[in-house]
Formats: C-alpha cells, sequence, structure tokens
C-alpha cells in the first residue's frame, strides 16, 4: 500500500513497543522515516525490519528529554529529507511505586521524558510542519483519564500530554496543524508487565482489560496510520482511546 507514500514521518520510541509497531505500519505504507530511540540496538531492529518493506528509513539515538538532542533530531532530518509531515510521540517511561513511597527523582523523570519530551519535540518540529499542513500524533494514555495505582508519576504525564495535545490543536488548527493524541490502555507492552512493587492489589491493576484481555500495539499502530493521513485532515485536538472499553 502506498497510503503514506512521499510523506516524511518522525518518530520517538521506535524501538519497542507502540513505537516499533507505528513504525512498521508506515513502513508498509511507503512513509519516509525517521526513528529515534535511546536504546540502540533494538532501534537498529526496527531499522532494518522498514527498510525489508522498501521504507527508505533513517535513525539517531536520542533521548527525548534532553533539548540538544531532541533539537539535533528534528534538524537532522530536515536537513535529509528537507520536509517533515509528520511527528508521532510515542517515547515513555513509567515507574512503579506506592505513591507516598515514590521519589521526586523518579517523578521529575517521568515527566522529563513522558511530558516535556513530548513537548519539546512539538515545538522544534510545528514550524516544519506548518510549511505542509502537517500533523502530530502525541501518545497519552487511558491513565490521562482515570486513576491509576502505583503509578502517579506516569499518570500525570499522560494527563499533560493530553492538555497539551489540545492546547497546540487549539493555537495552530488555522494554521492547518493537526494534533491528536490516542490514549491506550491494555496493550501488550513493557509498561504493561505486573510492576515490581510490595503487595500490589492485582483487582485495581486488572480493571484495565474488560475484554479479558490485551491487545496488541499494532491496534494502536493501526490508529496513529488513519490520524496521520489525509483521510482524517478534519480530525484536530481529539483525544481517541484505545482500550478494549475499559473506560466505557
Amino acid at each position: 500500500m502506498g497510503h503514506h507514500k512521499n510523506r516524511v514521518i518522525f518518530i520517538t520510541g521506535a524501538s519497542t513497543g507502540i513505537g516499533r509497531a507505528t513504525a512498521i505500519r508506515l513502513a508498509t505504507e511507503g512513509a519516509t522515516l525517521f526513528l529515534v530511540d535511546i536504546a540502540k540496538d533494538e532501534l537498529e531492529s526496527t531499522v532494518q525490519k522498514c527498510r525489508s518493506f522498501g521504507s527508505e528509513t533513517t535513525s539517531a539515538e536520542c533521548d527525548v528529554a534532553n533539548e540538544s538532542q531532541v533539537t539535533r533530531a528534528i534538524s537532522s532530518t530536515v536537513a535529509q529529507y528537507d520536509r517533515i509531515d509528520a511527528v508521532i510521540n510515542v517515547a515513555g517511561i513509567q515507574l512503579w511505586s506506592h505513591s507516598h513511597e515514590h521519589s521526586l527523582a523518579d517523578f521529575e523523570k517521568t515527566l522529563s521524558v513522558n511530558l516535556t519530551g513530548t513537548f519539546m519535540v512539538c515545538r522544534e518540529a510545528i514550524p516544519h510542519l506548518l510549511k505542509n499542513s502537517g500533523s502530530i500524533v502525541n501518545v497519552s494514555s487511558t491513565t490521562a483519564l482515570a486513576g491509576i495505582p502505583y503509578s502517579v508519576a506516569y499518570a500525570a504525564s499522560k494527563a499533560g500530554v493530553l492538555a497539551l495535545t489540545k492546547s497546540l490543536a487549539v493555537e495552530y488548527g488555522e494554521k492547518g496543524l493537526q494534533v491528536n493524541c490516542v490514549n491506550p490502555g491494555g496493550i501488550k507492552t513493557e509498561m504493561s508487565k505486573m510492576p515490581s512493587i510490595e503487595n500490589p492489589d492485582l483487582n485495581l491493576l486488572l480493571r484495565q482489560s474488560p475484554l479479558g484481555k490485551f491487545s496488541e500495539p499494532e491496534s494502536v499502530a493501526g490508529l496513529i496510520s488513519y490520524l496521520v493521513s489525509e483521510e482524517a485532515q478534519h480530525i484536530n485536538g481529539e483525544s481517541i482511546r484505545i482500550d478494549g472499553g475499559a473506560l466505557a
């Protein structure tokens, strides 16, 4: 399929999980990709998989919490391809702890990657996206919409991503930029593994999956592909759950 042929798409967190699945999905649909992550070996694996589908794919190690690295990654994309048509912010971390034991360092680290990192990528990319009536898809979470135990920093950061998305959509919509976010829940990724904390209440955690099973990252990748396509050009400022009905 050539759904995204001749389009340059920048993806963070492309080494594993939703980021990897999205990169592969877009590669099969003809996109030219610039992929970033901090996990070098896993990132290279994603690159090779994308190239196997004929996609022109480039990668760079980038910690989205590092301002200079983010600036360099976006500049490198534009220098190589002379444009950016879409940005997909997937990079994130989730640290588990009983809230009364959550360290400030871990709280701030989570926000720096999940929220500040998303902001910095958007900020650096927006001037280039405006030239092409481009789009941004941020990956938030159902934790932005409902409480989650043992992961308050993650929930707070993802709620921030949701607010950031809506604010950017309002500010830049009339200039031709679409900004949306997806709110996955119950997806099989590293973040969905059982937290390594003492005496977690499993009933609180398992409410994420009313269908009785978790879904694969590819289900989220399909939604993201649609949101950055021309077919979705009238969707802006939306927050779309993909959680098997967990919050229905």
